[in-house]
């Protein structure tokens, strides 16, 4: 409040629930906290963003109905997934008749730039339109959103941005075809679906770099990398880090994981790169 001098914020978040730390809520006073912050004018409009299950969703919204509005991450990728459950989550918020704001709606940046074949499919249908306009879109579309947070490292990722969402349509019919089509692709790959967060090597006991070795293991599946490529890249990633075959298995790293990943067994699965 100090560094900003704005008086007051509109929006205010509990970051980060999900199943293994939402009773440190509790634990610390921090629903009560957030309460009288609202209640001395500090905060307009309190919420909590969420990485946890529908179920627990469900209950925390029955238990605090006084909650202003949930961040979800949703994307056409996570819409139907079993571990980040967009959809089934989605459709809980909107039970409990709460707007939304959305995180990772391009999911990282992998959605902006997709698989051949996914691009192929969105250019054959509109030439024009980028593939991170797509997964904007789609969210957009939803009801009750509020904002989609899309993260932006360029000028001109903000100008493409910009040329679709001044003037937003929702998507059409079919347009949203299209988008099952793609759908259907990724249910068909066989990439780790890791978005380089990084919330796992920040108390990795053998400071492995999980996130770039994951990467090397999608480059592995998607290109033909001759052995000598792979193991000179594997070299590079990890050089004064943890390999994977260093993984103690305390499981640290899976509590901290957004997209739920079961991390220990596909690190057992990246050990052949060394």
């Amino acid at each position: 409040m100090e560094r900003t001098g704005a008086g007051y914020f509109d929006f205010y978040l509990l970051h980060g629930i999900q199943n293994n730390n939402v009773s440190k809520y509790d634990e610390y006073g921090i629903w009560d906290y957030v309460k009288g912050l609202k209640e001395k004018g500090l905060v307009r409009h309190y919420g909590f963003s969420f990485h946890g299950t529908p179920e627990l969703l469900d209950e925390l919204l029955t238990k605090h109905p006084d909650v202003e509005f949930v961040q979800l991450q949703i994307n056409y990728a996570d819409w139907e997934d079993e571990k980040v459950a967009s959809r089934k989550c989605y459709e809980v918020v909107r039970k409990h008749n709460k707007p939304l704001t959305v995180m990772e709606p391009i999911k990282g940046g992998k959605l902006a730039y997709p698989s051949a074949s996914i691009m192929d499919t969105f250019k054959q249908f509109n030439p024009e339109a980028s593939c991170a306009s797509w997964a904007v879109r789609f969210v957009a579309s939803l009801d009750g959103i509020i904002t989609v947070l899309s993260g932006m490292s360029s000028i001109e990722q903000m100008e493409d941005n910009l040329s679709y969402m001044k003037d937003f349509k929702p998507l059409s019919e079919e347009e949203r075809e299209v988008i099952r089509k793609v759908q259907k692709i990724l249910e068909d790959d066989k990439q780790i679906k890791c978005t380089a967060c990084h919330y796992c090597t920040e108390g990795c006991p053998m400071s492995i770099p999980i996130p770039e070795i994951f990467q090397l293991k999608n480059q592995q599946i998607l290109f033909s990398l001759t052995d000598d490529q792979l193991k000179r890249d594997y070299m590079f990633v990890t050089r004064n880090r943890g390999k994977a075959s260093d993984c103690i298995e305390c499981g640290q790293c899976e509590g901290a994981c957004p997209q739920h990943l079961s991390i220990i067994e596909l690190l057992k699965q990246c050990r052949n790169m060394e």
